[in-house]
């Protein structure tokens, strides 16, 4: 089975590459459309793009359907029984009492690591008085406790535009400044409003927060090819020792005229930086044979980008 890495070295992460492959047999046995999405990873000294994610709508599985499948793969993918109990418990919610399904189901695999989300449907209007967490994540390695991260939304422009400020200014010096920079002038040369929607990443493992810093802006709104951020990116790369110049040039030829989803930026459980790009997000559907198409999803919704306003007389 081809694996759906970017440009990596498919041997590098042998626990990665079973991981996708596992995740892929079971897209094949769900048989619904299902969106794929490639991501790059860099911080000082590192690069990776032996990332990947695929997102499958949960009204098109049966919750009976979903929880078979779901608790195969994760055990398959070395997840403690606790752990994985956890993780299904909003499919068993549903079962036993009716509670509302998650909206998206996320699976993922991150160089040597799983990934599962529930994404949530984002509430019209949003709250603005209380916690509202968009995704709800768990990422495992084969054999480790999880860690469990909730992606919280900010509900208001000045929240969002406060956090990305606050998040800049614990790295004055990066040119971390000079990708979200290019970002604004992006939007603003598109007439596209400033921030985008924007989650704040709170994690924890085995009972305690790990130290993660981060947020996520949801750029799908923009419509961006990855190639806006080229210059930036170098730059970027380049003051981190992230990798070389060369392959950073293969990748952006490859990859520079795809969509740019998103962005996460901040510093990991470790307090080191990294910028993750998410790009390329394509949708696939199990009966179809046509070239797959490039999909602009607005997460929280089941609207896309390039989707017309509604008109009102």
């Amino acid at each position: 089975m081809s694996l759906p890495w970017a440009n990596a070295d498919p041997g590098r992460f042998i626990a990665g590459n079973r991981a996708a492959e596992a995740l892929q047999v079971m897209l094949n046995v769900l048989a619904v459309p299902y969106l794929s999405e490639k991501s790059a990873k860099c911080r000082p000294g590192h690069w990776s793009t032996q990332r990947c994610l695929f997102s499958v709508p949960v009204e098109l599985v049966s919750p009976d359907t979903l929880v078979d499948a779901l608790g195969h793969v994760l055990s398959e993918l070395g997840m403690t029984d606790d752990d994985a109990r956890e993780c299904l418990a909003p499919l068993h919610d549903h079962l036993d009492d009716g509670r509302a399904l998650p909206h998206f189901l996320h699976l993922g695999v991150e160089d040597d690591r799983c990934k599962i989300y529930w994404e949530s449907p984002l509430p019209d209007p949003i709250p603005r008085d209380s916690r509202f967490v968009l995704y709800r994540a768990w990422k495992w390695r084969a054999g480790e406790s999880v860690a469990r991260s909730d992606y919280v939304l900010l509900p208001t422009a000045g929240e969002a535009r406060q956090a990305i400020e606050r998040e800049l200014a614990e790295q004055p010096a990066s040119p971390l400044h000079d990708v979200i920079e290019q970002l604004q002038i992006s939007y603003a040369l598109g007439q596209t409003s400033w921030p985008p929607l924007t989650v704040r990443v709170e994690e924890i493992q085995a009972g305690r927060a790990t130290g993660r810093d981060s947020l996520n802006l949801h750029l799908h709104q923009a419509d961006l090819p990855l190639g806006t951020l080229a210059g930036t990116l170098f730059s970027l790369t380049r003051d981190w020792r992230s990798a070389a110049r060369e392959t950073l040039v293969s990748w952006m030829a490859k990859h520079g005229n795809e969509t740019l989803s998103n962005l996460s930026f901040g510093c990991d459980r470790g307090g080191q930086s990294f910028l993750t790009c998410y790009h390329g997000t394509t949708r696939h559907h199990p009966t179809r044979t046509a070239q797959p198409r490039r999909s602009d999803r607005i997460p929280g919704s089941a609207r896309h980008a390039r989707q017309p306003a509604p008109q009102t007389v």
